[in-house]
């Protein structure tokens, strides 16, 4: 009996000892797909909220593929993000190089430009989804409209008045605007700023009728009572401003969206490595010990597959495409 119960001992250990090897083989496999060295390209600055996120997934990802591996954080900025999307462009296709990118990059560069350079079905592959966030129209404090449909009448009956402020000529802010302008059935004309600072101080100061940008700049100024948000693009009520209806609520459900952040490879990178990657980037956006630092830079996590993706990159160009065409807005 007792020789017996040895042998069935001895069997499950060396079981267990071959689910454990097979186990580590497959891992090992797994992240051997991605080379020990990567990076991640960030259009703009360090600091921004883009590239606080590409940090802190960089720790994530680096921690989830084991001590060999480091993740650095490779900041290109310029054009609006188009010089890192250039880098994207000529990194090889080895798994090493990936690129955050706003929606500008995979969406609005193919209808704004009119050489953008690349072209995200044919040069990048999709990784995954990241996060969203939202963006507010706001009013100076002393602006007569209390609400979304006060401003729509005032809009129309102050139409020389009827303008609203974005950060930059070309940014999601200021398409929000035309889109805001074709729901209502208005005309508000654009005033673009170099930035959002010098906007929110003529926004204050009352020389600027509106603006739009995103919530987590607007709300602090909302709070202390020097601006007020009328209502936010998003599908849903954002955290920070509950007491803030969307515009879809107000009636004009086409004024409706959300800027948001994904993770692109280049073409060619293998299947494998794409696999791994997401699957580690999907990891760290649901880690609860990284919730209160998604909700700091009031990001909304959606972690999504590289196929649904790229069904969201579709599905916005169709979206957006007929508003700014429409406008007749163009960049060389």
């Amino acid at each position: 009996m007792h020789s017996r119960r040895s042998f069935l001992q001895q069997s499950l250990l060396a079981a267990s000892s071959a689910g454990f090897s097979l186990n580590s083989l497959a891992k090992a496999a797994e992240f051997s797909a991605v080379p020990q060295a990567s990076r991640i390209l960030v259009g703009f600055g360090a600091g921004g909220g883009i590239d606080l996120l590409a940090r802190v997934l960089a720790e994530s990802i680096a921690a989830q593929l084991g001590k060999s591996h480091y993740v650095v954080v490779d900041n290109k900025p310029g054009a609006n993000g188009q010089i890192a999307a250039q880098t994207l462009l000529n990194a090889p296709s080895d798994g090493s190089t990936y690129l955050i990118a706003p929606l500008i990059t995979p969406v609005l560069s193919q209808i704004v430009y009119k050489k953008p350079g690349y072209d995200p079905a044919r040069d990048f592959s999709p990784v995954g989804l990241l996060a969203h966030f939202q963006f507010g129209l706001a009013v100076p404090a002393r602006h007569p409209a209390r609400n979304i449909q006060e401003y729509v009448a005032w809009l129309k009956a102050n139409p020389e008045k009827a303008n609203f402020g974005s950060p930059a000529v070309g940014s999601l802010p200021h398409f929000f605007g035309l889109l805001l302008g074709e729901a209502a059935g208005v005309n508000i004309v654009h005033v673009p700023y170099k930035g959002g600072p010098a906007m929110m101080t003529d926004l204050i100061s009352g020389q600027l009728a509106s603006a739009i940008q995103t919530t987590s700049e607007l709300a602090p100024l909302h709070k202390e009572g020097k601006v007020r948000i009328l209502g936010t693009f998003g599908s849903q009520r954002g955290r920070e401003l509950p007491d803030v209806p969307t515009f879809a609520e107000a009636g004009y459900p086409k004024a409706t969206g959300s800027g948001w952040y994904s993770l692109w490879a280049r073409k060619g990178t293998s299947p494998e490595a794409i696999a791994t990657v997401n699957r580690a980037v999907n990891h760290a956006l649901l880690d609860p010990k990284l919730q209160p630092k998604w909700a700091e830079l009031s990001l909304q996590p959606d972690p999504r597959t590289p196929q649904a993706l790229e069904q969201l990159r579709v599905a916005e160009v169709a979206k957006w495409r007929p508003v700014i065409t429409n406008s007749g807005f163009a960049i060389e």
